[in-house]
């Protein structure tokens, strides 16, 4: 890989998000932390980043919206190089039965989950393809097939979508350096986990181990290295034996 090394991950200042940037800097690459709302956190993780010596700055946009991750891109390019890995670990849900969720939170739901790591795949893969390497990682849930839940059918739909994105996204850039995957955590003490409701909560930690976030940033920071080269177009469970029923 003779590009700078320079990774993109959406979500990045919170929860696994936050892991997975701090991971990526360790392992030498500059790191754009992207966040919606939550400035203050991007920027400590971004913060940090530098104070250890790595190359990091925090870039807000809402990905759920093309013309800010085109714009997300373009940030990243000129701050610190077009990035060449790109993390779509942004997430949210609005949990609740498909008789009462309403339009729009379906739609909200598949715009930030599915359409937003379409969107900052599709303008980040050019600079992949001029630099012949590549690494795109869809951060998943066990909710996308493996274990839906009552009350996610937004959120089930979006991961189910990410899969398939994944896989096909895999074939057309095989001989480019280029690798797709997705990363599937079990259960980890996130606000989306916590969406789901506090009878939610206990009941997957009741039946599910925990898995830290530096678990998963751990299986990434594997996935976009060279080692990884010829894995693509993967489901990555981190969950300790699979996805565990509530």
């Amino acid at each position: 890989m003779d590009s700078p090394k320079v990774a993109l991950v959406t979500g990045g200042g919170r929860g696994i998000g936050a892991a997975i940037s701090r991971r990526l800097a360790a392992d030498g690459f500059a790191v754009a932390v992207n966040y919606s709302r939550s400035a203050r956190d991007a920027e400590e993780v971004a913060a940090k980043i530098v104070a250890d010596g790595g190359r990091a700055v925090a870039i807000r946009a809402d990905i759920s919206q093309a013309a800010e991750a085109e714009r997300l891109i373009a940030d990243t390019t000129v701050q610190l190089g077009a990035p060449t890995v790109v993390v779509n670990n942004a997430g949210m849900n609005k949990a609740g039965a498909a008789r009462k969720q309403s339009p729009e939170d379906f739609d909200e739901v598949i715009a930030v989950n599915l359409n937003g790591a379409f969107y900052c795949t599709h303008f980040a893969l050019p600079a992949m393809y001029e630099s012949g390497w590549g690494r795109v990682i869809f951060v998943n849930s066990p909710s996308g097939g493996r274990r839906p839940s009552p009350g996610m059918s937004a959120y089930s739909a979006a991961k189910a979508g990410l899969v398939g994105m994944a896989k096909s996204m895999a074939l057309e850039v095989a001989r480019r350096g280029i690798t797709v995957n997705c990363v599937m955590p079990g259960f980890v003490a996130t606000d989306i986990v916590a969406s789901g409701g506090e009878a939610g909560v206990e009941a997957l930690t009741k039946h599910w181990p925990s898995i830290p976030p530096e678990s998963i940033a751990s299986t990434i920071s594997f996935l976009v290295s060279d080692n990884a080269a010829d894995v693509s177009g993967e489901e990555i469970g981190v969950w300790r034996g699979g996805p565990v029923g509530v």
